[in-house]
């Protein structure tokens, strides 16, 4: 699996670079600072809101008092800064616009959503650029758009006051999660995991009906409203329900629920694992608190596939609350040559492709979004999204 072969090579490639330290730097001043290649000067204490606002920040460190202590970790391909630029004076000037299909007083509705949790400040950070091009498929291509539903770009804590800006200016809803420590049972887990666990707050979020999420690499390339519904509302297996599944008042967690994705491995029927960089739930304080209280039980899921084998656990086949699986074309991770046009969601790192219609759909996309973003009727579109008074 994907994260398993990066796993091996991450620890490989950090055992080899503390072994060239410990030769050539028997004391590194400042070790275990993790250096971003530019001050951090935005604030990242911004409350949850769909109106990100600036504040100063109250220190000069690289390193946020709310972060946790940084870990030494080596640097893959794919997460480094690409040369590519936004157009930051348009979207700043779509600041004071209202979220696109978004409207607060409305009926309660459905929401694409993804999460960020990059702690590269860069404007230029591969995974802020990738979600920038998930906000143009959903809201506004063509080829991809949705006239109905509004997109959240969930934030962590640490994200800066101007990433979360220019991603607003976008049409997007931000709002931050708040962090949750998950302290894993074993060696070998990637720092940067431990911050996606904030995703568990999204089932919190009762304003939508369901969530359609999408990890920041997973790229629609059609119209996925139809996602929403091909989730059936399930009863609670209540003949399954185990300890795990009462919450620590005795209440017990038994409801009516939607949880569904692609399986992990699509064409093996035995696989009862659920990707979940593309997946469909609804929000329930009942099921928030139930995967709260379960998380830090890192000793009934492999902790080396973090919070997918978590939500696995959770969401297990032959427990109460089994998810239903989706149809590859949903969440195509590891997409073959010979998937073009097969897809619906191609879940990839598109960015760091070389070559074939992998690169072609990132660059294509690409350009297409900069051309919408410079042409007079993304304004246009914006203002009649209305202004936050």
């Amino acid at each position: 699996m994907r994260r398993l072969h990066r796993i091996v090579t991450a620890t490989l490639l950090l055992i080899g670079t503390l072994f060239f330290f410990a030769h050539h730097h028997p004391v590194l001043p400042g070790a275990g600072q993790f250096l971003h290649g530019k001050s951090g000067n935005e604030d990242s204490s911004i409350t949850t809101s769909e109106q990100p606002q600036t504040t100063p920040n109250e220190s000069d460190s690289l390193i946020s008092p709310q972060q946790p202590e940084p870990i030494l970790e080596p640097e893959f391909p794919f997460q480094r800064d690409l040369d590519l630029d936004l157009p930051i004076k348009i979207l700043q000037e779509a600041l004071n616009n209202k979220p696109h299909n978004y409207d607060p007083k409305g009926p309660k509705t459905n929401a694409y959503a993804t999460f960020m949790a990059t702690r590269n400040p860069s404007l230029k950070d591969p995974y802020f650029l990738a979600i920038h091009s998930l906000i143009h498929r959903v809201l506004w291509s063509p080829r991809s758009r949705t006239e109905k539903y509004p997109f959240v770009v969930y934030v962590a804590d640490f994200v800066t006051s101007e990433q979360r800006q220019l991603l607003s200016g976008a049409g997007a809803i931000v709002r931050e999660l708040a962090p949750l420590e998950w302290n894993p049972n074993v060696e070998g887990v990637q720092a940067r995991w431990k911050d996606l666990f904030a995703k568990l707050n999204m089932w919190s979020e009762t304003e939508f009906s369901r969530i359609l999420f999408l990890d920041a690499d997973a790229f629609p390339v059609a119209n996925l409203d139809a996602m929403f519904d091909m989730a059936p509302l399930q009863d609670c297996v209540e003949g399954r329900l185990q300890a795990d599944d009462y919450l620590g008042d005795g209440a017990r967690v038994c409801e009516p629920y939607v949880f569904a994705g692609v399986p992990q491995s699509p064409f093996n029927d035995t696989d009862v694992n659920i990707n979940v960089g593309s997946m469909v739930f609804s929000p329930s304080e009942a099921m928030h608190a139930r995967l709260l209280q379960n998380y830090v039980k890192t000793d009934q899921y492999n902790c080396l596939m973090a919070e997918q084998a978590f939500l696995n656990w959770q969401f297990n086949i032959n427990g109460a609350f089994p998810a239903t699986r989706l149809e590859r074309e949903y969440g195509g991770f590891f997409p073959q040559e010979n998937e073009e046009g097969k897809l619906k969601v191609v879940h990839e790192k598109l960015w760091s492709e070389e070559m074939g219609w992998l690169k072609s759909e990132w660059e294509t996309q690409w350009q297409e979004m900069l051309a919408f973003y410079t042409r007079d009727e993304f304004l246009e579109q914006r203002k009649k999204d209305g202004t936050i008074l």
